[in-house]
């Protein structure tokens, strides 16, 4: 089961109506419903548009929603993929240059799976992780914590073009473990 499905699932438990009337008032079978619970089937946009509408959802439920489709999505269609691998080689590359006029010294990781990136400062080398929107927060941190055992570093960093709620949430787990969310911006500033 993906994590939309279980987020969609738990929502449904809750619910006070049932599976038939919610799966009428979303404009979808019954089957369909079952399906998208037990993470057979994603929903388009729209038909997630139209859930969302029939069970009422606060705004944060909504997006927490919309974010675990994303995150599915993300990882199940090639498209998304693709998309996902573009915005992340420019980002790269967009971080790399601002380190380098700012005067750090990196290198990429010589094995698959590793570290985007490697700050060195002195002795110090930094695993860093550069992806356009982190859809799987265990698993990165999971890797940048392979890097940092790898590299003998106490800190680690993964960097984001913008910090979502859901990021923010991760944060006190990230920051357990010496590793931080960041945007390019305040990645300059705690380099300084």
């Amino acid at each position: 089961m993906n994590s939309f499905a279980k987020d969609l699932s738990a929502i449904l438990r809750e619910h006070p109506e049932n599976l038939t009337s919610l799966a009428k008032k979303a404009g979808i079978s019954r089957p369909s419903l079952y399906d998208l619970i037990n993470g057979k089937n994603l929903p388009r946009p729209t038909t997630l548009g139209n859930l969302i509408d029939a069970l009422d959802l606060s705004e944060k439920a909504a997006q927490n929603l919309r974010d675990a489709h994303r995150s599915e999505r993300l990882r199940t269609t090639r498209k998304e993929q693709d998309i996902l691998l573009r915005e992340k080689k420019t980002l790269l590359s967009e971080i790399s240059d601002l380190l380098l006029q700012k005067g750090h010294e990196i290198s990429r990781s010589n094995h698959s799976g590793g570290p985007d990136l490697i700050l060195r400062s002195g002795s110090r080398r930094i695993p860093l992780h550069v992806t356009p929107r982190l859809t799987d927060h265990p698993n990165a941190l999971g890797h940048l914590l392979n890097a940092m055992h790898g590299l003998s570093a106490s800190t680690g960093y993964a960097c984001v073009p913008k910090l979502s709620a859901t990021d923010r949430s991760y944060l006190p787990l990230f920051s357990k473990y010496g590793v931080k969310i960041l945007t390019p911006k305040n990645l300059l500033r705690e380099l300084k």
